[in-house]
């Protein structure tokens, strides 16, 4: 998922970044089909570990924040705030898809927007019930309904502002996973997740 600011005239506008793995703690995230011991929790934690060193590595300059590094909950709302403290340019946050086609495989990049089909529709709303998980979600959440198709609509109006940059982000992130990893490409595709909606 990914959450890019307007960028500046200068090629070097990102110097701080954010890196959320998705989950943690008491939420295992997807379970996978029990094949293995692994859950998202972890998996997006170590992916999100390496991210961050290879970026430091390539750029020493930037500036890494990880919303986690190791096996804590932080709620949406906590990730949210991290990014926003921070005034992160860049908020990356990783996570397992979970599908009902075994068959289904490769790498997807989302970015905040309107839903073009169902299944996003689907996956956002997935991913947002963690917000259950949480004490206090009503009064935390006020005003945002994981389970109203309304309520993503409304993100998305607000936020296009934001569009163009994460879109040209994720299609070279996507062409990376293709191209140099050899992942078969699933697309840039937009959802209405929390965490990338209120960065």
């Amino acid at each position: 998922l990914i959450a890019a600011a307007p960028s500046s005239e200068s090629a070097h506008a990102i110097t701080k970044i954010v890196i959320d793995a998705g989950h943690g703690g008491s939420d295992p995230g997807n379970l996978g089909t029990g094949r293995y011991k692994a859950t998202e929790k972890d998996i997006t934690l170590n992916v999100a570990l390496e991210v961050g060193r290879r970026i430091q590595q390539a750029c020493p300059n930037l500036e890494i924040v990880y919303t986690r590094t190791g096996d804590t909950f932080p709620t949406l709302k906590d990730r949210v705030n991290i990014a926003n403290d921070a005034q992160a340019d860049l908020f990356i946050s990783v996570h397992c898809d979970a599908f009902t086609k075994s068959s289904a495989f490769g790498s997807s990049t989302f970015v905040m927007g309107m839903h073009k089909n169902e299944e996003s529709l689907r996956t956002a709303m997935q991913e947002n019930a963690s917000i259950y998980l949480e004490d206090n979600y009503e009064e935390n959440y006020a005003g945002f309904n994981p389970k109203d198709p309304d309520t993503y609509i409304a993100i998305a109006l607000r936020n296009n502002v934001y569009i163009d940059h994460s879109l040209h982000l994720s299609k070279y992130i996507q062409d990376q996973f293709r191209d140099e990893i050899g992942r078969k490409d699933r697309g840039v595709r937009q959802a209405g997740y929390y965490v990338i909606s209120y960065t």
